[in-house]
């Protein structure tokens, strides 16, 4: 891998394919059982086991405004680690599914476009492409910045001074 290009994990939601940063993915996983946590958002679905740490799962679909859906086969759990309030953190994404690690040119991904259209442009990093497809590169810490304090709680780590 050139510096010009880095990889990203590519998944679905609701047809349109997106990236994450492989940096950020620890492993993906089979969609199982969810135990739900009370007075949680709306889109924190639970907690699941993952060795023995306890992960807060996110419904990325409700987090971006979009329809919830029953869980398929295709369905995957994306376990990241990143940073919320000025501590490390372990969160699983629910999404539709998950099609592969691939690279995109770092200098090919354009800026996210400033005509208001389906998602917020300051939780997206930018618009890369991939054999003739778009695909929308979230910024996954500023798509979870604004509720990280209720993200923080469901995860009982300590808030940041």
């Amino acid at each position: 891998m050139t510096q010009d290009q880095s990889q990203f994990v590519t998944l679905g939601l609701d047809g349109e394919v997106f990236g994450l940063p492989v940096a950020l993915v620890r492993e993906i996983l089979d969609y199982r059982h969810i135990t739900k946590l009370p007075q949680a958002p709306a889109y924190v679905l639970g907690m699941i086991d993952v060795r023995g740490e306890a992960v807060p799962i996110i419904d990325l679909r409700a987090k971006l405004g979009l329809s919830c859906v029953a869980a398929t086969e295709a369905s995957r759990l994306i376990v990241v680690d990143i940073l919320l309030s000025g501590r490390d953190a372990s969160l699983g994404l629910l999404v539709d599914c998950v099609f592969e690690v691939t690279e995109l040119d770092r200098d090919a991904i354009d800026p996210p476009p400033n005509v208001g259209g389906r998602w917020r442009a300051e939780c997206i990093r930018g618009i890369g492409r991939r054999n003739g497809a778009f695909v929308v590169v979230f910024d996954l810490p500023r798509l979870l910045a604004e509720e990280d304090i209720a993200l923080m709680a469901a995860t009982g780590a300590p808030r940041a001074a």
